[in-house]
């Protein structure tokens, strides 16, 4: 575990280091001068047009039942990258990628060991219109078996539709992400996957770039023999900071989770690093004038 924190320290510098390095102009255009409440709206927002750099770590509590409970580590970045096609539709493209997982899991002798690894790698491709105060999206999503490990993966390719749906207005923002992955290719010692999540978010929105609110993942493994369905609950908090002229969001969510599979999630803690990044392109592709 020690090692992992050095990784995430270490991961987060670099990714200030290079952010803050950009133009102060050009961090400058990407914010509009914005104060940091409306900052924190626009990165809240998935169908935003800001561009950010999620660097985030998550600990899971699992429960191994007589073995008792034990820790995973997961260092996640999430770069999030809308482009305007026209005046009134935008793709953002989200992939995911596991950078470090630090798992526990059951060997052969029955005893509970642990391995660190690469993890599978998720990305979104969601077209949303221009709609006011509320939110659309809809697209595919991919995993790719990228894992190293078969214990840090699923080791099958997969694809699906993936949406986003919600409302906001100035003081509040409330929505649901959901992604939906059939596996189509992949060993044949692999078992194959149907397995949705569906992320319910909610904030509101404070002075100074504080926000409160709660954002969990449900998730339903189709195929699980057992109890299908984790349904995690608790709150969140945020507050967007500037180091320098760089806008971050920093984030803390808890989590306990009631129902859960067998070696299934029992708690979650998550440490979110946001920067938020200049468009490189900041016009729309097809078509003249700006967005």
């Amino acid at each position: 575990m020690p090692r992992i924190g050095r990784r995430l320290g270490g991961a987060a510098v670099a990714l200030l280091s290079l952010a803050a390095a950009a133009p102060s102009g050009a961090v400058e255009a990407a914010t509009h001068d914005e104060s940091p409440t409306a900052i924190n709206r626009r990165v809240t927002d998935p169908v935003s047009t800001t561009w950010s750099l999620q660097l985030e770590n998550v600990l899971n509590v699992l429960d191994f039942g007589a073995q008792g409970a034990h820790a995973q580590n997961q260092l996640k970045f999430q770069p999030t990258m809308p482009l305007w096609l026209t005046n009134d539709l935008k793709l953002i493209a989200r992939p995911t990628f596991t950078l470090v997982e630090d798992t526990p899991y059951e060997n052969a002798a029955g005893d509970i060991a642990r391995t660190t690894g690469v993890g599978d790698t998720t990305c979104d491709l969601v077209l949303s219109p221009r709609l006011g105060p509320y939110l659309f999206g809809l697209g595919p999503t991919f995993t790719f078996p990228t894992a190293n490990l078969k214990q840090t993966g699923q080791g099958q390719w997969q694809m699906g539709p993936a949406g986003v749906l919600g409302y906001k207005q100035p003081r509040w923002l409330a929505g649901v992400i959901w992604q939906q992955w059939w596996s189509f290719a992949g060993p044949a010692d692999r078992q194959g996957t149907s397995e949705l999540h569906a992320q319910y978010l909610f904030s509101w929105f404070f002075g100074d770039g504080w926000s409160v609110g709660t954002s969990p993942t449900i998730k339903v493994d189709w195929r699980a023999s057992g109890e299908k369905v984790t349904f995690p609950f608790g709150p969140s908090v945020s507050k967007v900071v500037k180091v320098g002229r760089l806008p971050i969001k920093l984030e803390l969510r808890g989590m306990y989770v009631p129902i859960h599979p067998q070696d299934g999630q029992v708690g979650i803690v998550e440490l979110i690093v946001q920067p938020v990044v200049p468009a490189p392109i900041d016009s729309p592709v097809f078509g003249a004038g700006s967005p």
